[in-house]
């Protein structure tokens, strides 16, 4: 989406800004399953946050499909309009049914953007993001740089998060969390570190006593033990990721064994497949490949289709399901990736596999980079060999294990395309990861 007239910056404009992303808890899912029903409270919300962000002085710059971009002069105004969405949005949660609300994550960082006639991008917009993604349901994150600037200006409960890197972002990123009430800060579930202390000024160097260097000696000991203990806790380290690696695959493996029946079934359900394929050909249909999930669900649904009424429509339905939870999740799990650091993996057939790089940029759109050169590609132009080998590739890497969902949109996947291949990899060990 083009940026308004109301946009603050002209075209082609740089600036230092307070950026504050949203996104929805588990749209895709709620699209799913209901869609009509979602967008209305999509709209509803964003109407509701626009008039909001407007109150605290600030612009919404574009919406990013199920989340909106706003920009701040003040990181202040950022904050304290963050805070006022998610207890207005906690506050309505309170008088309506789960079905009539939406949850939201917000991200806040203040940071150089650049805006032209079609886009903002810079630091500011990419840090954001990744803030927002580490939100919690109904929460507020926001940088270090943030919180330096507010903190003396508002009244706020925060947690200091246990130190973590933001995927694709090249600087270390503190990050705090919003508590909306006071009280919350007794039900944190994450560990709370204080502020690092300035560093204290020097003073005139003075001459060690006896018990001094011997204090010494004994400090240098520990360090040295310090050291020998860091090199056996990497060790413990790989052991521990190792542990992980293993778990997780082992939990892929025994979702893919619960949901494959014996051979009686899994031959009824190959059939199955495979009748229903020959029915698109048959039709003309472009949907498979286009991966339009919906429309084959209505034409199942027709009282016309040869399946109406026949225990092989539900069969039908419950593997455009699982495809359908399977691209919401990838969508979602590429958003960890990015031009400079994408999913890199290998077709998973040839004598000589090609290799795949894909990510899915902040505006929810697939980028493909082969050739030296990264362009936006959409879904329906990968074939099921090459999608199949990015689902793959994105299932292995996810942390610490892929949901049942995905595993099983998977197998549903591989079964309906006829891509054996999937299932023998998911079954392989997980790939060593770069760097472990």
């Amino acid at each position: 989406m083009a940026l308004g007239t109301s946009s603050p910056l002209g075209p082609g404009q740089r600036s230092l800004a307070a950026i504050v992303f949203t996104d929805v808890v588990s749209f895709s899912a709620r699209m799913q399953a209901d869609e009509e029903t979602t967008l209305t409270l999509l709209q509803r919300d964003f109407d509701a946050m626009r008039e909001v962000c407007v109150q605290h002085q600030g612009s919404v710059l574009k919406t990013t499909g199920d989340g909106l971009l706003l920009y701040f002069s003040s990181a202040v105004q950022a904050v304290a309009c963050a805070l006022a969405m998610q207890r207005f949005f906690a506050e309505q949660a309170k008088t309506r049914p789960a079905a009539q609300s939406l949850v939201h994550r917000l991200g806040i960082h203040l940071g150089d953007v650049f805006v032209n006639e079609q886009d903002v991008m810079g630091d500011g917009v990419n840090i954001a993001a990744r803030l927002q993604a580490e939100a919690e349901p109904g929460g507020i994150c926001i940088s270090q740089t943030v919180y330096d600037v507010v903190k003396n200006k508002l009244a706020l409960h925060v947690i200091r998060l246990s130190p973590r890197e933001l995927k694709n972002i090249s600087q270390h990123i503190p990050i705090y969390k919003l508590l909306l009430e006071a009280a919350a800060a007794e039900t944190g579930t994450e560990e709370a570190y204080p502020e690092e202390p300035a560093p204290a000024g020097k003073g005139p160097a003075k001459r060690l006593s006896p018990g001094m260097k011997i204090a010494l000696a004994a400090v240098l000991g520990a360090a040295l033990a310090g050291l020998i203990g860091l090199a056996g806790f990497s060790w413990l380290q790989e052991r521990r990721e190792a542990a992980r690696a293993e778990a997780a695959q082992n939990a892929m493996a025994a979702t893919i064994a619960e949901a494959t029946a014996d051979a009686t079934s899994r031959e009824r359900v190959a059939n199955t497949l495979a009748a229903w394929r020959s029915e698109l050909q048959d039709q003309r249909s472009t949907a498979a490949e286009e991966y339009n999930f919906a429309e084959l669900a209505k034409g199942v649904r027709d009282p016309r289709s040869p399946v109406a009424g026949k225990p092989e429509a539900q069969l039908r339905l419950q593997v455009l399901a699982r495809m359908q939870g399977l691209f919401g999740w990838l969508a979602t799990a590429l958003q960890r990736y990015n031009r400079d650091s994408p999913l890199i993996v290998h077709e998973l057939s040839g004598t000589a596999p090609k290799e795949i790089r894909v990510f899915v940029g902040i505006d929810r759109q697939l980028y493909y980079a082969e050739g030296g050169a990264t362009r936006q590609r959409n879904w329906a132009e990968l074939q099921p060999p090459t999608l199949a080998a990015i689902i793959a590739g994105a299932l292995h890497d996810a942390q610490p294990f892929p949901p049942r969902d995905a595993v099983l949109g998977a197998q549903a996947f591989a079964g309906f395309y006829q891509l054996p291949e999937l299932l023998e990899a998911l079954r392989k060990a997980r790939p060593k990861r770069p760097g472990k």
